[in-house]
């Protein structure tokens, strides 16, 4: 009969867990697309005093500014950068997957994403664009096929290493191994590098799947 209730509890967790991420999952994605938008203006600067990369500046920012009005003619106007001067033609990909992403065409922005990582020379660049392709995935790719993605992304010193291990997580909740991913959480909260705002996450994640709520003091 214990084992019943131990089932029953289980499940219970499982099914807040999945709540929860559905409620607060989407911060890592907006969080991870304003740095792409910060990285563009940084570029900006930097080659400003060169004609033509600035030129490209000017029509990306414009692309990008107009993209709440008419996301179409934005689009249009940034695959006209994509074969042009960098940075601008790797930010302007990874603009048009975000704009995709946001129009509810997932499947699209996906591809996207990965494309552009696929163009891109640098590194922080290149790892964001796999964890912004593996949010797109998420409900569509098998968990094996996701974590595979995600796992290189963990490595100590990557760029993005807690927002891959909250992914990672995610993708343990969807193969329902409620262990593992209260390991990534936990790991996550003890964390004292973790960004203040994944870390209070993982610490919700923790309580929610059964922590025993000790936490390391740094």
């Amino acid at each position: 009969m214990a084992d019943i209730f131990q089932e029953v509890d289980e499940a219970l967790r499982q099914d807040r867990a999945k709540e929860w991420w559905l409620r607060h999952g989407g911060k890592a994605v907006g969080a991870a697309v304003i740095v792409v938008l910060a990285i563009a203006g940084w570029n900006g600067w930097n080659w400003y005093k060169a004609k033509e990369r600035g030129q490209a500046g000017l029509m990306f920012t414009e692309a990008v500014q107009n993209a709440g009005k008419d996301r179409t003619a934005s689009i249009t106007a940034l695959e006209k950068l994509t074969t042009g001067i960098e940075p601008y033609a790797s930010l302007a990909r990874l603009k048009i997957a975000q704009l995709k992403a946001e129009a509810g065409d997932h499947a699209a922005a996906a591809s996207a994403f990965t494309a552009a990582g696929q163009t891109v020379d640098s590194p922080d660049l290149k790892d964001l664009s796999v964890l912004l392709s593996v949010m797109q995935a998420f409900n569509t790719a098998s968990p094996d096929e996701l974590q595979a993605r995600l796992q290189p992304l963990t490595a100590q010193g990557r760029p993005w290493r807690a927002s891959a291990l909250e992914m990672m997580a995610a993708v343990a909740m969807k193969r329902n191994d409620t262990a593992a991913a209260r390991g990534l959480y936990t790991e996550l909260r003890d964390d004292a590098t973790t960004p203040q705002g994944l870390r209070e996450r993982a610490r919700e994640m923790v309580a929610i799947l059964g922590g025993d709520g000790g936490e390391k003091k740094n």
